[in-house]
């Protein structure tokens, strides 16, 4: 007889690969600390070496939340968190790990928290992947901003190119691309939290996508 994947085997997997890569990244923390500034080519093996650990951090996350989101039913929401907070903390640690040297990460979030419930690990994740994929779309500056009114909270991410490859991965839902895999999960987590994507029409210089929640 067919069976459904368990998803509690995936959940152990990612626990099981997050534990394993923890290990490496620790052991690449301890290692760049003893390697010399001066040993130009060295260091930058180091620090392709602690990058590629905190993808792989980064995919267990991603396998976590698949789990997550297999087992149905609604998710558990914790007490209103600041929204800016997780974003600077998922945003930043995804700009980490996949930004070209060249590329800007702009944070433009309120000087005020923005108090909000979620579930915390999913929306991360969310942040994470959609972070990654406007980072292969940014030439100079990815900018991430967040904004509030009284009804909904916007994480908004802006791509300063917005030529038709880019306008298409954003609008396609039917290819495997890592672009589409990036939305999917994103619209995933969003459509749990009760929210929405919404692609943004711009000038023509930038490409835009918005993670929108309700306040209640």
């Amino acid at each position: 007889m067919h069976q459904k994947p368990d998803p509690r085997f995936l959940a152990i997997t990612a626990h099981d690969l997050r534990g394993a890569v923890g290990v490496l990244d620790g052991a690449m923390k301890e290692l760049t600390r003893e390697v010399s500034s001066e040993n130009a080519d060295t260091a930058k093996l180091a620090t392709m070496m602690t990058r590629s650990t905190q993808r792989l951090l980064m995919l267990g996350d991603r396998l976590s939340v698949l789990a997550r989101l297999m087992e149905g039913g609604e998710l558990e929401f914790g007490e209103p968190a600041d929204l800016c907070a997780l974003v600077r903390e998922a945003a930043t640690r995804a700009f980490a790990a996949h930004a070209r040297r060249t590329l800007r990460l702009q944070l433009d979030l309120p000087p005020s928290p923005v108090s909000i419930a979620v579930n915390g690990q999913t929306m991360a994740a969310a942040v994470s992947e959609l972070s990654v994929l406007f980072c292969s779309f940014s030439q100079t500056q990815l900018r991430v901003r967040v904004s509030s009114d009284a009804t909904t909270v916007q994480i908004s991410f802006e791509s300063d190119n917005s030529s038709e490859s880019v306008q298409r991965a954003l609008r396609d839902r039917t290819s495997t691309t890592q672009a589409n895999a990036g939305i999917a999960l994103a619209e995933a987590v969003v459509a749990r939290h009760h929210g929405k994507l919404q692609l943004s029409e711009n000038d023509g210089s930038s490409a835009s996508l918005s993670l929108v929640l309700q306040r209640s």
